[in-house]
């Protein structure tokens, strides 16, 4: 994919953000204090389909004026309810209640973010649950982006008569990073100590100086974006092998359902009885060349000089080292890319984001330390609390923005 260049002007975003925070206006379901009708109708979605993962955002006002709560309709009314009032939705959608935003100011209203996720293959049964909470009824677009934006715009159409607006994923990406940081003064993190479970913690980190920085978004594929200004950025590189490779290869090769179980096996497995290290092949550390003894040499290969296609060797390998190794492969694929990149571009800070890396330290901490050893201290890996909800953020506010 040729690399991308686009105008964001997100410091005019920024600077309307700051000026919502200032006032709050008179809007009522998209009546203003003049008495024109010039905002979308509630309810306000923002939404990122993703080849693995859905993501959608919720705006519930929290500046509802009796007058407003009198003349509010009773579907509204439920849908509010049924969103805020559960934090899982049938066996796989969820609520991210930790990541709740209060008090954020869109389009002068005040109100809550709320945070929801579903695979997007159950996209049949949200589209149905939609039209049984009468949704269609109040909305007639949602603002989109992703691929499934693409994908899903026909089904939208038939199932609920709703229109599709969609928006870059990039531009959303960024967009919807800026909002968060601005709400969010412990948005962006990084690890301290990431080999030692004893000392290892997550210590905040300024980003209100950001750039140039690079962005590495892990979603079921790998974007890697170099990020110069707030109205300047370009796609410089990517790769196939992201989140949705290491789920695939967990799933055929430990017979897991979810990402959270695959995750979870991962956590209790021992990658070296899979994989192939440097002390395996040099009995310890390959100095002239600075590799360390536990580098791994080569993935899914065994350990001294046997292989994998050894009856004996597999036999004592568990579901849950297949799942570390799995992990630890894409992981150290990831890094890599990111490094050269980051070289190439002349840039020390290193934004990794996207699903991914939800629920998921093991690859934060090894994507910490790998940045930090193999840059002998010059590149940082930053993370974010709000991974992989910065596309449907942005688009929301990008859909809010053209409807000024």
């Amino acid at each position: 994919m040729a690399p991308h260049s686009c105008k964001l002007y997100l410091s005019d975003i920024i600077a309307t953000m700051a000026e919502d925070n200032r006032k709050v206006s008179m809007e009522v379901n998209g009546v203003s204090e003049n008495g024109f009708t010039d905002a979308p109708s509630m309810p306000w979605f923002g939404m990122d389909i993703g080849g693995s993962l859905c993501k959608l955002v919720y705006f519930e006002p929290k500046d509802i004026t009796k007058d407003e709560a009198d003349s509010e309709v009773e579907t509204l009314r439920n849908i509010r309810r049924y969103l805020t009032k559960n934090s899982a939705y049938g066996k796989t959608g969820h609520r991210d209640t930790h990541l709740q935003m209060d008090d954020v100011y869109i389009r002068g209203r005040r109100g809550t973010l709320h945070f929801i996720r579903f695979p997007s293959s159950e996209m049949v049964n949200f589209l149905a649950l939609a039209k049984s909470k009468g949704m269609a009824n109040l909305v007639t677009t949602v603002c989109a982006t992703g691929g499934g934006a693409f994908k899903f715009e026909e089904d939208f159409r038939r199932e609920v008569n709703m229109k599709l607006e969609k928006f870059d994923e990039f531009d959303s990406l960024l967009k919807g990073l800026q909002f968060a940081d601005a709400q969010n003064p412990s948005e962006c993190y990084y690890w301290a100590n990431p080999t030692d479970d004893a000392c290892c913690s997550k210590v905040k980190y300024d980003f209100s100086n950001p750039y140039p920085f690079l962005i590495v978004n892990i979603g079921s594929g790998v974007s890697v974006l170099a990020v110069y200004s707030a109205t300047d950025y370009k796609r410089i590189s990517g790769t196939s092998l992201g989140g949705g490779t290491f789920l695939g290869l967990c799933c055929l090769l430990t017979g897991c359902n979810t990402f959270e179980e695959a995750i979870q096996l991962a956590a209790e497995g021992d990658n070296t009885r899979v994989d192939k290290l440097v002390r395996d092949i040099y009995g310890g550390d390959y100095e002239r060349f600075g590799l360390p003894g536990d580098l791994v040499a080569s993935s899914f290969s065994g350990f001294s000089f046997g292989q994998m296609n050894s009856r004996e060797k597999r036999s004592k390998v568990s579901r849950q080292d297949l799942a570390r190794a799995t992990l630890v492969t894409i992981t150290n694929n990831i890094g890599s890319i990111a490094r050269m990149c980051a070289i190439q571009e002349k840039i020390d800070r290193v934004v990794f984001m996207g699903n991914f890396l939800r629920v998921n330290p093991i690859a934060m901490k090894l994507l910490a330390y790998a940045m930090n050893y193999w840059s002998k201290g010059t590149m940082k890996a930053l993370f974010l609390e709000h991974e992989g909800y910065f596309g449907a953020i942005g688009c929301l506010l990008q859909f809010h923005e053209a409807k000024r």
